[in-house]
C-alpha cells in the first residue's frame, strides 16, 4: 500500500481500538496509529517517512531490505511485551498501543499488496495473502475501501451497544451513535 492508505487505515484501526475501550481516543492516539502505521517502511528511502530519515532508512535497506525484518509481526508483538513488562497494561492502553495497533494494521495491509516476511525470524518466505492488490492499483483502493467499511461495521457495533436505555441521560460517554432518532435526549 501507499503511504496515505497504511496513514488512514492505521487511524481507522486505532478509532476502532478506542471504541472497543483499548486506547484513548485522543490526538496523540491518533498521531501514534498513523506514525505507527508508517514505520515498518523505514526500510526504504521512497516511503513516505524513510524519505524524510534517509539517516535511518538506508543503513535498515541495506542490511535488511524492503519488507522484511521491519514487516515482521515479531516486532510489534516483541515492543508490547517489553512495554508491558515495563509499564503495566496502561502502556498498551495509551497512545503506545495505538502505535502498536498502527504498525500490526501495516503488516496486515502489506500481506495483501505483495506480502512480507510476517512470521521472521520463524521463516525467511515471504507470507501473502488473497485477495492480492498491486501497490496503488485500483484494487488496493477497493482492498482499502472494503476494510474501511469493515471497521466502521465494527465500531458502529460497539458503540451501539454503549447507547443508555431509554430515560438515561449520556454523561461521559465519548461516542454518539443513533439507531432511531428518538433514542437520545440533550444533554
Amino acid at each position: 500500500m501507499i503511504g496515505r492508505s497504511h496513514i488512514v487505515l492505521g487511524v481507522a484501526c486505532a478509532i476502532t481500538a478506542s471504541s472497543m475501550g483499548y486506547v484513548p481516543l485522543t490526538f496523540a492516539s491518533l498521531g501514534a496509529a498513523a506514525l505507527g502505521s508508517l514505520a515498518p517502511d523505514l526500510d526504504t528511502e521512497r516511503s513516505l517517512l524513510g524519505c524524510r530519515m534517509v539517516w535511518l532508512s538506508r543503513p535498515i535497506s541495506r542490511l535488511f531490505g524492503h519488507r522484511t525484518v521491519t514487516h515482521s509481526l515479531f516486532v510489534p508483538l516483541l515492543t508490547g511485551g517489553v512495554l508491558a513488562h515495563y509499564s503495566g497494561i496502561g502502556g498498551l492502553r495509551s497512545a503506545w498501543g495505538a502505535f502498536l495497533i498502527g504498525y500490526i494494521s501495516h503488516i496486515l495491509a502489506d500481506l495483501m499488496t505483495g506480502g512480507c516476511w510476517a512470521l521472521y525470524p520463524l521463516s525467511r518466505n515471504r507470507v501473502s495473502l488473497w485477495p492480492y492488490a498491486k501497490t496503488g492499483s485500483m484494487r488496493e483502493y477497493l482492498l482499502l475501501i472494503s476494510s474501511l467499511g469493515l471497521l466502521s461495521c465494527v465500531t458502529y457495533h460497539y458503540l451501539s451497544r454503549q447507547l443508555p436505555q431509554s430515560g438515561q441521560k449520556l454523561h461521559h460517554s465519548a461516542f454518539i451513535a443513533l439507531t432511531r432518532p428518538g433514542d437520545y435526549e440533550q444533554l
